[in-house]
């Protein structure tokens, strides 16, 4: 027997709440646009650097800034991608990988030539129109043993200053073209020393030195001012004057450069100058990124003094010092010569 039921009327039912899919995050336009034109700067900053296209001062300048310019770009990369724009997160990894690369051999030591010839401790300290301080400078130079002294910037009060301090007991031989103001220059040294004439027509004084080593090791040795490419005309006389710089030859003596370059080594014309038969010691030693240089607030800590050796020449160590009172730093390196 079937029994029939009538079904209750009006019987509410409650809806079933079925999850729906999440709506897309659209991307915002503006963010885009603005990582697009960070990663554009970027670009053109790599193709300048790579292909050694600073031809203005403005150029000049923005290279002195590449490891800073690698820093940006290292977090323009991962914000890119933590943002999911992948185009320009592979163009600014592309481009980072590229310019990373150039400032690698910075950090590496490299494998220096077999030199058995006598070791001479060479350092350079741009005196600041010659208010750095002597008494500091003296002590680092005996503290050190230091047998070559090159001074860019050197003035009369800051002769007067270095002898008191005990210069002239330290490093008894001169060349020097004390100069007021930051054109002057000089050479000091605890070997005798011949002036000669490497380096013409510059705007600021390098003389220039022949060493007298016992034997036949005779070195020569220039103080280094360029002129600082703050104008169009500075530039154009910095990019010669670093051309101008005397060449390192298998013919002739073994030649050290040594001060204030006012160039790094993402200029090309420093290193055209490198290229042509020299190393520079803090790359040479995996030291080339340490700052030399910095005038907060108008200028970061910048690597522009250079001790710049015959490429046969070994290089055992090299170092950079604070120098109070003045903008730069010392820098000194022990070289074997050939």
């Amino acid at each position: 027997m079937v029994r029939w039921s009538q079904a209750t009327a009006d019987v509410d039912y409650d809806p079933v709440d079925y999850p729906t899919e999440p709506e897309p995050r659209r991307r915002s336009g503006k963010v885009t646009f603005l990582l697009t034109l960070l990663a554009l700067a970027i670009l053109g900053y790599g193709v300048v650097r790579v292909l050694s296209l600073e031809n203005n001062v403005f150029l000049v300048g923005a290279m002195t800034l590449t490891p800073y310019v690698v820093a940006g770009a290292v977090m323009l990369t991962f914000l890119t991608l933590l943002l999911r724009r992948w185009v320009l997160g592979l163009v600014v990894l592309v481009v980072t990988l590229s310019l990373a690369s150039l400032l690698g051999p910075r950090f590496l030591a490299e494998e220096q030539p077999a030199a058995k010839g006598p070791h001479l401790r060479i350092m350079a300290a741009n005196l600041h129109l010659g208010q750095a301080d002597a008494r500091t400078l003296v002590d680092l130079v005996r503290r050190h043993k230091v047998d070559i002294l090159a001074m860019p910037e050197l003035t009369p009060t800051a002769v007067s200053a270095l002898d008191s301090a005990g210069l002239a007991k330290a490093l008894p031989y001169r060349v020097f073209d004390d100069r007021p103001g930051g054109d002057g220059a000089g050479i000091a040294s605890n070997v005798p020393l011949r002036q000669i004439v490497l380096v013409e027509d510059s705007t600021l004084s390098q003389p220039s030195t022949v060493v007298d080593l016992p034997g036949n090791d005779d070195l020569e040795v220039t103080a280094i001012h360029v002129q600082p490419p703050m104008t169009d005309g500075d530039a154009r006389t910095w990019r010669t004057e670093l051309a101008d710089l005397p060449k390192s030859t298998s013919d002739s003596r073994p030649r050290i450069l040594a001060g204030d370059f006012n160039a790094t080594l993402d200029h090309a014309a420093f290193r055209d100058l490198v290229d042509h038969g020299y190393a520079d010691a803090g790359e040479e030693t995996g030291k080339g990124l340490l700052a030399t240089w910095s005038s907060w607030p108008t200028g970061p800590p910048l690597t522009i003094d250079h001790i710049v050796t015959d490429a046969r020449c070994a290089i055992s160590s090299y170092a950079v010092f604070d120098l109070p009172n003045s903008d730069h730093r010392a820098i000194m390196a022990e070289v074997i010569l050939p």
